[in-house]
């Protein structure tokens, strides 16, 4: 994968040009969150009515349409960037909690019943579509505007792009442990800087 350029850099370009985030709407990442995070409302309000799942249902839609595509906007725009920890630091912990402040109020003047239970199923289900947004858009998925695809084609992705997503970590773990049992590995034990080496 290309190097990409500093966070600063690309942040300090969108407080100049903030028409970039508002004329690249990432419809594809409302849409996928609507899908997501719809039903977890329509069940947490179900028992007070169809009337009250509906408003849940609607109020979270609306919040996903204006939310979800411009922070899939922002995810697209600043997906290269380095340093990497910094960039999923943003992207999947700060900007989600501030969205979910949000959405909370929202729904808590709606009145949206048993909130508390959705909202935690919220949370769960906005940090793991964060890292994959994340993970798709730099794998050149779900992208909008001139780097976008057809949609037909990223949903033909998304199940190999899903089996990647989850093994990526078991994977990275099993990296670790293989070159932590190398024979590079082996030779540094064995031959401390200043040590005695093994026999």
């Amino acid at each position: 994968m290309a190097k990409g350029p500093l966070l600063v850099d690309v942040l300090h370009r969108l407080v100049r040009r903030p028409q970039e985030i508002l004329l690249l709407w990432n419809w594809k990442s409302a849409l996928l969150s609507i899908i997501l995070r719809a039903p977890i409302f329509l069940i947490a309000s179900l028992r007070r009515g169809w009337e009250a799942a509906f408003s849940a249902v609607l109020t979270e839609s609306l919040f996903c349409v204006v939310t979800a595509g411009f922070y899939g906007t922002f995810v697209q725009l600043v997906r290269n960037a380095r340093p990497e920890w910094v960039t999923g630091l943003l992207i999947t912990v700060l900007m989600p909690l501030a969205f979910q402040a949000l959405e909370y109020g929202m729904h808590w003047l709606r009145g949206t019943p048993h909130l508390r239970a959705a909202e935690i199923a919220s949370v769960v289900t906005s940090a793991v579509s964060a890292l994959f947004n994340w993970y798709a858009m730099r794998r050149g998925a779900l992208l909008v505007g001139g780097e976008g695809s057809d949609f037909s084609k990223d949903l033909a992705r998304v199940p190999r792009l899903v089996v990647g997503f989850v093994v990526l970590l078991p994977r990275w773990l099993l990296d670790r442990l293989r070159e932590g049992s190398g024979p590079d590995s082996q030779s540094a034990l064995c031959n401390p800087p200043g040590g005695k080496p093994c026999r």
